[in-house]
């Protein structure tokens, strides 16, 4: 039996996270996300997922240290961005770096010291390429700062009274099951690669349109509906056309993402006079009301609106997801290699057999 997609068939047993398709649940190691999401912090939340228990006060402070002090880039490194073009997408910047560095480093690391190097260097490498392709300095760390204030501060150069929501959205985005990066990645791990390339492959399974990169498509399809009367008038338009609905539809939720709707309780409570907000609000309303093929908003729709009040690029959306995500990934390769076997599926062939070679010039070129 050929299951495409491989939809609904399970790889592995884990612990790390479960995800109610049927009733719009997620939990991490057993804890609702939306507690997560409104009391704990990256720190913590990364802690939970890799060593699977919340942090006592004296791990937390040791750990976030830890990450503070990974959080820096040597020369070497900086010197390999700034001389990469100007115009490259965020996701293959992370990419390019990860494979010269993954090069470099040590084989015989204990995997979550890896992971956590890893996680802690992602925002820096954003930020530091981000400033160099617009012509400006970079902004190096600052460790007196959490994992979220740091990056927004390398990025932009100030504080932000409300990062706080960012690091919310980042908790939202950082782990789901085995998604199509985080497969990609264990996939990779199961041949017993090196975590750094477990990551670069998860990455660019990231990238792509019907994963993480849908997330930078979000604001200029609400931009093409441009006001909220258009509504009805665009999603009719796609329907006709037969073009996706960005923002819309998940492979496992039948029913509300979680992540979808505690970030629109947040863009409620903090940018209710978002213009980009007030048109996803009323593409939400139209299609779930009108059961428009039984979809629901899922996590890019809101997500892409609070990064896009942050001040992000737009081409730095997916490596902003890729910035949480990188924790969720790195804690399934440790589970995974922990009791191994190599993914190795089959396939159905369909093809003729005993075809005769024939030689070139017998050939006929019309066929």
């Amino acid at each position: 039996m050929i299951q495409k997609g491989l939809e609904g068939v399970k790889i592995c047993k884990s612990s790390i996270c479960y995800l109610d398709g049927i009733n719009g649940r997620l939990f991490y190691r057993g804890i609702p996300v939306e507690e997560l999401a409104e009391k704990s912090t990256f720190e913590e939340t990364a802690y939970l997922l890799w060593y699977g228990k919340l942090p006592t006060k004296n791990e937390l402070e040791k750990f976030k240290k830890k990450m503070a002090e990974y959080r820096d880039l040597s020369d070497e490194a900086v010197n390999i961005l700034y001389h990469l073009p100007r115009n490259l997408h965020y996701i293959d910047v992370l990419k390019i770096f990860l494979s010269i560095h993954g090069s470099t480093d040590g084989v015989d690391e204990d995997l979550k010291e890896k992971a956590i190097k890893i996680a802690s260097v992602f925002p820096t490498i954003l930020a530091y390429y981000y400033r160099y392709s617009k012509g400006e300095e970079p902004i190096k760390p600052r460790k007196d700062l959490s994992h979220v204030e740091n990056f927004y501060y390398m990025m932009f150069g100030e504080m932000n009274g409300k990062v706080r929501l960012l690091e919310s959205a980042f908790i939202l985005l950082m782990e789901q099951d085995i998604n199509a990066s985080t497969f990609a990645a264990l996939v990779i791990a199961s041949t017993l690669s090196d975590l750094y390339s477990c990551i670069v492959g998860a990455l660019g399974a990231l990238k792509g349109p019907l994963h993480g990169g849908a997330s930078e498509k979000v604001p200029p399809m609400l931009e093409e509906i441009g006001s909220e009367d258009r509504v009805e008038e665009f999603v009719q338009k796609c329907l006709k056309e037969k073009r996706k609905i960005m923002g819309f539809g998940h492979r496992v939720y039948r029913t509300y993402d979680p992540r979808a709707v505690y970030l629109k309780k947040v863009l409620q409570r903090h940018f209710q006079d978002s213009r980009l907000f007030k048109i996803a609000s009323k593409l939400e309303d139209y299609i779930v009301s009108n059961r428009i093929k039984n979809i629901y908003p899922n996590v890019d729709l809101y997500s892409s609106i609070l990064f896009e009040e942050f001040g992000f690029p737009r081409n730095m959306f997916t490596a902003l997801f890729a910035t949480a995500r990188v924790v969720g990934w790195t804690a399934h390769v440790i589970e995974y290699v922990s009791d191994n076997k190599l993914i190795r599926p089959t396939s159905e062939y369909v093809g003729p057999l005993n075809i005769e070679y024939i030689p070139i010039e017998r050939r006929d070129e019309n066929g």
